[in-house]
């Protein structure tokens, strides 16, 4: 009797082969594709935390968070709770109160896109189909230990992440978002991640532009430390009155292998690609009134 022919198996096939089926499924097929992640902020100690409640660039806001909860971060929102009702108000002060939480939008709800970004408002629209299928499925993740270990590293590489979400009440808090996003991956995942996008203009952080300048510092901090292919950080200058806090993005550049690319759409889209601490900092001129 003629034996059998063996089935080959997916995980029978070289490692090469398989990694090109990652490539195809998980990595962008345009080389300026953005991938949007959409996330919202909730604010659990600010009363009455409406989206018309900031009008002006000193924003006010009454905050019942405990004493210390920023030092406590995001854990054990119970006790805080408890602590939040015999809290006495106070004026919101980023960086010593408890910040908003943030929460990312799962893949089956719709995904909305930048169209145009307007200061304090930025209007997005519902992703296209051609979009929403552009963005990787990880479904092949989910087949086994060995394929999601093997493909993981793909969803990443490649792509350019941009944070978007709607109005917010003490602003978007962009950077914050794009950073707990960076924290919450694993460490192969974020070990892959090469580029990121980050809209500069005043309510995408906070009110105040001395938040903001930190912000970045703590982005781009995590960014030197952490992801080691980091390669492309992609700034979109929507407001000249903000523009020199992303100086400090200029730590990136001390890294071999790490660009700069700078937009601004209020000069007729003008472009800058910087590789040179030195070069990026000196496009930074004083803005004469």
């Amino acid at each position: 009797m003629l034996a059998k022919a063996s089935r080959l198996g997916f995980l029978d096939l070289p490692k090469s082969a398989r990694e090109s089926v990652y490539s195809y499924l998980l990595l962008p097929h345009q080389e300026d594709d953005i991938t949007t992640i959409n996330y919202r902020l909730e604010w659990p100690y600010l009363r009455d935390p409406s989206n018309t409640t900031f009008a002006r660039p000193t924003q006010i806001d009454i905050c019942f968070c405990p004493p210390g909860a920023f030092e406590s971060g995001h854990c054990d929102h119970e006790k805080l709770g408890l602590e939040a009702e015999h809290s006495e108000p106070h004026i919101y002060t980023r960086y010593k109160c408890h910040g908003p939480e943030v929460h990312f939008t799962s893949p089956g709800e719709t995904l909305w896109v930048m169209q145009e970004a307007l200061g304090q408002f930025n209007i997005l629209r519902p992703a296209t189909t051609a979009e929403v299928k552009s963005r990787p499925s990880s479904a092949i993740l989910q087949v086994c230990k060995q394929i999601h270990g093997e493909a993981n590293p793909f969803m990443y590489r490649a792509r350019n992440f941009i944070f978007l979400t709607g109005p917010c009440p003490r602003g978007r808090y962009q950077a914050y978002a794009t950073l707990q996003w960076l924290k919450q991956l694993g460490s192969i995942a974020r070990a892959n991640v090469e580029s990121l996008s980050l809209l500069v203009q005043p309510y995408e952080e906070d009110c105040n532009t001395e938040d903001m300048k930190k912000s970045y510092v703590e982005l781009g901090a995590f960014i030197c430390e952490q992801l080691p292919r980091f390669k492309w950080l992609y700034l979109e200058i929507c407001d000249e009155r903000v523009h020199y806090t992303a100086s400090v993005f200029s730590q990136l550049l001390e890294r071999e292998g790490v660009s700069i690319v700078t937009q601004r759409t209020l000069r007729n889209g003008e472009f800058g690609v910087f590789a040179s601490k030195e070069r990026f900092l000196d496009s930074f001129e004083v803005i004469k009134e």
